[in-house]
């Protein structure tokens, strides 16, 4: 296959793709464009049609009494030349209820907008935010071309933060369409409430970040691995981690780095290992190395997933009636419901 010519760059795909909506279920990550089929070449200079890059940092050697939003962009441009697809930052990295909250947009998320204008990227900037006389503390979500997308609102703010009249946001989480996928976010305290954390993945989030004071290696693996999905975390405090949907840790940031970049393919399917042997040896027989498979031989676990820009996961679903672990369980709770007494 010749480079030049035939393979299309994961960040020229993503630049020129929008997303749809409806089109995520559980489990399963799809791309609304279709293409042939092309079985033919080497594998060389060929990715998946929807592979990302993310990058989560912390503010940890941060001195508090200097301007951190300065310093936070000074630290992004340093590491600007790995072109990430999305920025998370740390909670509440900017101010405080006492310092002063702000309306969005605000100074701190016109900063942060220009940014992500002058380098083609979405941010996730949290903090202190006031709105119809409430103060609540808020992942304002700015897009490519630093317009604001969203704001999620935390659900759980602490008692501290009540006290200091913090207001709690609306109990259902909403995910947020990019033009790379469907994100859900979550901040801090709200990592203990995991029925928010499913009802993002019933929505359809296929990366879910959690901006937070503090890091948190257990239960952010434990959701990754529970609900299927891509788990960014990002702390003020070293380290910051991205985990797989199997749980495992993919990057983290620390003593010498106190950032971490990771490559996240959405074109990718967990499946559990009944009724699939066959078929995963069907689909790599036929497709070689334009696909990637990962058996997890101690959990009766396999993923697949697309390394070829012409090749979607559903062209693969639909051709080998592959099943997505959640709907495999879903399946598997109406049939056994059937035979209960």
């Amino acid at each position: 296959m010749n480079d030049n010519k035939n393979s299309i760059s994961r960040r020229k795909f993503v630049r020129n793709t929008a997303i749809g909506t409806g089109l995520l279920s559980a489990g399963i990550s799809q791309s609304v464009h279709s293409s042939p089929l092309n079985n033919s070449g080497s594998m060389e200079g060929c990715n998946s049609p929807r592979e990302i890059l993310v990058q989560t940092l912390s503010n940890q050697a941060f001195d508090i009494k200097k301007d951190n939003v300065k310093v936070l962009l000074e630290r992004l441009e340093n590491t600007s030349s790995y072109k990430p697809d999305i920025i998370c930052l740390p909670e509440a990295f900017a101010n405080t209820v006492q310092s002063g909250v702000e309306p969005v947009p605000g100074p701190i998320t016109e900063a942060f907008s220009a940014y992500a204008r002058k380098h083609n990227c979405y941010i996730m900037c949290t903090q202190y935010t006031k709105r119809n006389g409430r103060v609540y503390n808020s992942a304002v979500l700015i897009d490519r071309k630093g317009q604001i997308a969203g704001i999620y609102d935390k659900i759980r703010p602490t008692e501290g933060e009540c006290d200091e009249g913090v207001t709690p946001g609306a109990l259902k989480p909403p995910v947020f369409k990019t033009d790379f996928g469907t994100i859900g976010i979550q901040i801090c305290f709200d990592i203990n409430w995991p029925d928010q954390w499913k009802m993002l993945k019933d929505q359809g989030a296929e990366i879910v970040f959690w901006s937070a004071t503090y890091p948190q290696r257990t239960m952010l693996a434990t959701y990754a691995s529970l609900y299927k999905y891509y788990v960014v975390g990002c702390s003020r405090i070293d380290p910051c981690y991205v985990y797989d949907m199997s749980g495992e840790l993919i990057a983290k940031s620390g003593r010498y780095e106190g950032w971490a970049f990771a490559d996240l393919n959405l074109e990718k399917i967990f499946c559990e290992i009944d009724f699939h042997v066959k078929k995963v040896r069907e689909i790599r027989k036929k497709y070689g190395r334009k696909v990637k498979v990962v058996y997890y031989h101690d959990n009766d676990w396999v993923t697949i997933e697309s390394k070829s820009p012409d090749l979607k996961i559903q062209q693969i679903i639909d051709e080998f009636g592959l099943t997505s672990h959640p709907d495999y369980i879903k399946r598997a709770e109406k049939y056994i419901d059937k035979f209960r007494i």
